[in-house]
């Protein structure tokens, strides 16, 4: 259970990586909500940035004017089913801004985020983009991949490692923007002091394997900034072939709010 008193440590960077000219990842947070927002963009021209930008931007403000002091206290707020709405407003967003921008037209995004309220967190997602948990020493994936490749995975048709060297693992089944409705999957856990929570993009996973993730974890554990800039650096090091954001969350007694963009 999370001490009373304790705040987050977030960390985040994104970088463009090895191969392409411009960069549709996007990260953002409001700590004083305990919200943390990663999506991947993706469509034509630079529609893609569009998209991850305006689907974080969404869902921020959605919940900033939702999660007030007053509903909170009151207990007649589900939020987990408010986070689930704001994306799906943000759904709408992107939807409606495509129709109305001709350069925009095909255009989405993935979503990851982590809402930390109490001794609990709230995860959401859609797409392929991750969310993992780092706890006595253990890596855990808790987001399911929303992609083509999770679907031959779950049914026995290839085998891990197979995903990992299909030339299909970035054809996503699930995205903001690309239906009138969208399916959200949210999960509420308890969170420990002494866990870590990784958000991240497939320019991170579609390189790193999970136990190379879980080393350098454990390695800069107690310098979550520079854990956060070693991924990416490794993510380079292998092709660096998509857009690679990483965010570190932390719970811990002293708040730190440090972002990068490289």
């Amino acid at each position: 259970m999370i001490r009373e008193g304790s705040k987050l440590g977030i960390y985040g960077f994104t970088d463009v990586g090895q191969v392409r000219t411009h960069n549709e990842d996007y990260i953002a947070w409001e700590p004083q909500l305990g919200l943390i927002l990663l999506a991947d963009g993706m469509g034509g021209h630079n529609a893609g940035e569009v998209a991850s930008e305006l689907a974080v931007n969404c869902i921020r403000e959605a919940l900033i004017d939702v999660l007030q002091p007053d509903l909170l206290a009151s207990n007649v707020l589900n939020i987990a089913d408010a986070l689930r709405e704001a994306i799906v407003y943000a759904n709408s967003e992107i939807i409606r801004t495509a129709s109305e921008r001709i350069e925009c037209a095909g255009m989405g995004t993935t979503i990851v985020s982590t809402l930390f309220y109490g001794d609990k967190v709230i995860t959401a997602n859609v797409g392929d983009s991750r969310i993992y948990r780092l706890r006595d020493r253990e890596l855990q994936q808790i987001t399911t991949d929303h992609s083509l490749i999770q679907e031959m995975l779950d049914s026995g048709y290839i085998s891990q490692q197979e995903a990992q060297m299909s030339a299909s693992r970035n054809l996503i089944t699930r995205a903001l923007g690309i239906a009138d409705t969208v399916e959200v999957d949210v999960s509420e856990d308890i969170a420990d002091n002494d866990d870590l929570y990784l958000l991240c993009s497939d320019g991170l996973t579609d390189l790193v394997v999970d136990e190379e993730i879980q080393h350098l974890l454990l390695m800069y554990e107690e310098d979550p900034v520079t854990a956060c800039k070693e991924l990416i650096a490794f993510a380079n090091e292998k092709g660096g072939k998509d857009n690679i954001s990483v965010i570190i969350v932390k719970i811990q007694e002293a708040y730190s709010d440090n972002v990068g963009i490289e």
